[in-house]
């Protein structure tokens, strides 16, 4: 049998489709999983008896969330591709629009038909950047479920080149940088050309939140903001992030032992949502994060007592802001939540 690990198999679908992932939490297939792409399954663990009986509830599941199945606890997670943003133009607010995404960890590809501007983009840290006609560089690009686009190109003409092959595409969201008269103008050339209604009035325009932005970087800001917005309204998780992912590829090629963290559930106000996930080493460094502050600490020292074998190589760990589980503490603290902690295994048999 091949052996792959989760990671492994996500790295080489490069996460395109959306996916299940259910783990047992309990009994003795506790830390069992099996993953779902596009309702077919992709990956197992060795002993995943439990999710292959239950496949059809698997593939009935709409939201991250618990389910029980053959009387056992099973944490199901819903998540897609991962995000990646298209930048059409390579002015000041395009540069300042790819170094912000990069902030945050989202996967850039930018064009510009001018030399000279596509290495600002270079410069300004875009994964991929394709210099050619704008009509021409769409053409490679496919777009999809997590696709975003921000067209901020110097002129009208190549607003509506971009947009009338952009709004062909799957996509997650199009915005386009300028004012509302050139706004409605470009809506009514869109339709003129017989493109779908509904895609042409879904078009952010004017791009970005109102927030008053004069500044490149701010206007930069609220494009991004919207992206956000858009991205975190979407009812799956934030699966797992590039920079989480090869963490992972790395600890497990050189053989170093991880726990992966997972919050499973929230109650109250925490920073993170279910879903979001951080990866912790031996020497305690860590990679992502499930909210910061006293629950990550108690989070890292608990995994950390697992790496060390003080502790179970899977636990759920619950949590609130002072470290109690009573009510009173957690109406007064904010919030509680619960992690689900996994000893990653190098080499765990697909079947």
């Amino acid at each position: 049998m091949n052996r792959q690990t989760l990671a492994d198999v996500l790295q080489d679908t490069n996460q395109t489709g959306s996916y299940t992932l259910a783990t047992v939490l309990e009994g003795a297939e506790a830390g069992s999983q099996l993953l779902l792409r596009d309702g077919d399954a992709l990956w197992q663990t060795q002993s995943a008896g439990i999710l292959q009986r239950q496949l059809a509830a698997l593939q009935d599941c709409t939201a991250t969330g618990f389910l029980t199945l053959d009387g056992q606890r099973v944490f199901a997670e819903r998540f897609g591709a991962v995000p990646q943003l298209v930048v059409c133009g390579g002015g000041h607010v395009a540069a300042a629009l790819v170094k912000q995404a990069k902030l945050l960890g989202l996967p850039v590809l930018a064009i510009d038909d001018r030399e000279e501007f596509a290495q600002q983009l270079r410069a300004a840290g875009a994964d991929t950047v394709l210099c050619a006609p704008f009509a021409q560089a769409l053409q490679n690009v496919s777009g999809g479920a997590e696709t975003y686009f921000a067209v901020l190109t110097r002129s009208h003409a190549f607003d509506l080149d971009c947009l009338t092959l952009i709004l062909q595409k799957p996509a997650a969201y199009v915005g386009m940088m300028g004012s509302r008269g050139r706004a409605a103008l470009v809506r009514r050339q869109l339709l003129e050309t017989g493109l779908d209604s509904q895609r042409v009035e879904s078009l952010c325009a004017p791009i970005g939140l109102a927030i008053g932005a004069q500044t490149a970087a701010e206007i930069a800001l609220s494009i991004l903001a919207q992206i956000v917005q858009v991205k975190n309204a979407r009812p799956q998780t934030e699966g797992y992030p590039i920079a989480l992912l090869d963490a992972m590829v790395q600890a497990e090629n050189a053989r170093t032992p991880a726990v992966l963290a997972t919050i499973v559930a929230r109650h109250g106000s925490t920073p993170r949502d279910v879903g979001a996930k951080m990866l912790v080493l031996p020497d305690g460094s860590t990679v992502g994060s499930v909210g910061g502050g006293i629950m990550e600490h108690y989070t890292v020292q608990a995994a950390r007592k697992m790496l060390a074998q003080a502790a179970p190589a899977l636990q759920c760990l619950q949590l609130s802001a002072d470290g109690k589980n009573e009510d009173a503490a957690i109406a007064a603290c904010g919030g509680s939540m619960e992690v689900l902690l996994q000893t990653l295994c190098p080499g765990e048999e697909t079947k």
